[in-house]
């Protein structure tokens, strides 16, 4: 069996060219020329954001906030609201766009205070994450934000009435995520996948190797 890190072929894959194809306010969408690692050209068609703070070199950020209080179960800070181009509901982890001259950890807090109202503190901001690869050059980074709940600003949830899809913001024991995520499919909504990972990320870490790995929200 070859040793994979041996095997260059794998890696010779490389850019060639790209044909814009139509551009929205938002994407572009682009036909686009590589040559794989036979050096034979392939056409692949694929998105482009519009939108892409060009000094952090990613879109957006997404925000896995822990909401904490005194005597109180830790929770999971998440949002309802419409996607159009899904045609449905989901629940996924706060996430907006980087503006120009914002950084990823004022992007963070910036994005988690309009979707939820609170307020909280950047733990850490993880690196340039693909969201789409198959068919979009959107990327992201991840960052942990802690909200302290027995703050006078953080103890309630404030909807955001603010746009045409609504979102509302929604608290999930950290101990029940799973569940609650497998609940919310079963009625219709679509799970953001990250937090899909996540929450099974958690249920492993906390079982040994014996216990049944879950696969699936269902």
């Amino acid at each position: 069996m070859n040793n994979v890190n041996n095997n260059e072929e794998i890696t010779n894959c490389r850019f060639h060219r790209e044909e814009n194809m139509s551009t929205g306010e938002w994407v572009s969408v682009a036909r686009i020329t590589y040559l794989d690692q036979r050096g034979m050209p392939k056409v692949w068609e694929g998105t482009k954001t519009l939108t892409r703070n060009e000094e952090e070199k990613v879109d957006s950020v997404g925000v896995i906030a822990f909401y904490r209080r005194l005597l109180h179960y830790d929770c999971i800070v998440l949002v309802k609201q419409y996607r159009p181009a899904l045609k449905a509901y989901t629940i996924e982890m706060p996430i907006g766009l980087i503006e120009q001259n914002e950084t990823p950890d004022a992007a963070a807090i910036r994005e988690l205070k309009e979707d939820t109202g609170f307020y909280g503190t950047v733990k850490k901001v993880g690196p340039a994450l693909a969201m789409d690869p198959g068919a979009s050059n959107s990327s992201m980074r991840l960052v942990t934000v802690e909200v302290n709940g027995d703050e006078p600003g953080n103890l309630h949830l404030k909807s955001n009435f603010n746009n045409d899809r609504f979102k509302e913001p929604v608290l999930i024991p950290v101990s029940e995520l799973l569940e609650k995520l497998s609940a919310f499919a079963a009625a219709g909504f679509i799970i953001d996948s990250r937090i899909d990972a996540f929450a099974i990320g958690l249920v492993m870490g906390n079982h040994s190797r014996k216990t049944k790995i879950p696969t699936s929200l269902m």
